[in-house]
């Protein structure tokens, strides 16, 4: 089997160009001696080979007998993950073609190298070429929120869902740019069109979260059940992760209305029996119980329904929402006095610790 050989795309700028024997530069004359130059060196090897010079660069494209077309050869190092080798191909390629895959691929890979500055100019070109090219609209979005310009970016993003109505990376991007501006009331459809198109998809379920947050009080509920879903569905996902800290977010702020910023002394009282309890045990029983609750917890616990009552395989009784969280914030001190138990509940604990020393 004859492996097929790849082209050599490449452009040198003309001030890198050795000047001896060309004519002067920006006559008629020099553009033809520099094709020249490299026309006849491919054609001596066998190779076809296209030359352009402009103000600035010299661009060739060459392809040897039996090679790789150049557009199939540049979107294959793309697709295989060869970004650092595509791109001075694909600068090549842009500056002598008007082609919108080309440009976009040129925006895309700039883009995806941390330069989304520079991915700007060639995905503007390309959506010029091509107004019908929903990717790049999405890719120029993209590249506009990146640097800040977040009118443009909506624009862009936009632009994309009128093209593909159900194209859900560009609801979730469009939603994402306009929460991040402070409108997440405008957000909130595009997110649940983004959820509702791509239920598998961990950015558009945490976003939906997210957006519902942003719109406290009013729908903080559905926001904790979507951190719920997020969390049951993706547990080994960052987006689990996010949604643990949300819930648990949610409810330190729900405790906190629940006695208009006060101390929960019902909190205290929990805690009090738990340093009752816990000094019967050992620690390590102790640690079980701690990460018992903390298991059980992912799911979010309900702080303020003393009515749904939990049971724990380590430690023996009912217990409320409330409960659980000030026996593990108790355990948790236990192990590190001067730890975050990221319960929300430090005042409590030192009411708690300061009433049991007054015993």
């Amino acid at each position: 089997m004859t492996t097929r050989q790849a082209p050599e795309i490449f452009q040198i700028p003309l001030d890198d160009l050795d000047p001896a024997g060309l004519p002067p530069r920006g006559t008629a004359e020099f553009e033809q001696a520099v094709i020249g130059r490299y026309a006849l060196d491919y054609a001596a090897r066998g190779w076809q080979a296209v030359v352009a010079v402009d103000d600035a660069f010299v661009r060739v494209v060459a392809v040897p007998e039996r090679g790789v077309e150049p557009k199939a050869y540049v979107l294959g190092l793309l697709q295989n993950g060869f970004l650092e080798d595509a791109l001075p191909v694909l600068e090549a390629l842009d500056g002598m073609l008007d082609d919108a895959e080309i440009a976009y691929s040129h925006g895309l890979c700039l883009s995806e190298l941390g330069r989304p500055a520079e991915a700007v100019a060639p995905l503007q070109r390309a959506v010029e070429l091509d107004p019908t090219h929903a990717n790049a609209f999405i890719a120029l979005g993209v590249a506009f929120a990146r640097t800040g310009r977040a009118d443009e970016a909506a624009n862009a993003l936009r632009d994309a869902v009128k093209l593909e109505p159900e194209n859900a990376f560009a609801k979730r991007n469009l939603a994402a740019v306009l929460m991040r501006s402070g409108r997440a009331a405008e957000a909130l459809p595009f997110f649940r069109q983004a959820a509702s198109l791509a239920p598998a998809d961990p950015g558009a379920q945490l976003g939906l979260a997210q957006c519902l947050e942003a719109l406290w009080p009013s729908h903080v509920k559905e926001a904790a059940e979507q951190y719920k879903a997020v969390v049951k569905r993706f547990p080994d996902h960052q987006a689990g992760e996010m949604a643990e800290e949300a819930l648990t977010r949610i409810g330190h702020e729900e405790m906190r209305a629940a006695v208009d910023g006060g101390l929960r002394m019902d909190a205290v009282m929990y805690m009090q029996a738990a340093f009752d309890r816990f000094a019967k045990l050992d620690q390590a029983k102790v640690g079980q119980i701690v990460m018992e609750i903390a298991l059980l917890g992912r799911n979010g616990l309900e702080i303020n329904k003393p009515a749904v009552r939990y049971t724990l395989e380590n430690l023996d009784g009912e217990f409320s929402g409330l409960a659980l969280l000030a026996y593990m914030h108790v355990g948790f001190r236990m192990f590190d006095p001067k730890g975050d138990a990221g319960t929300g509940l430090d005042r409590e604990y030192e009411a708690a610790v300061k009433m049991r020393r007054e015993r």
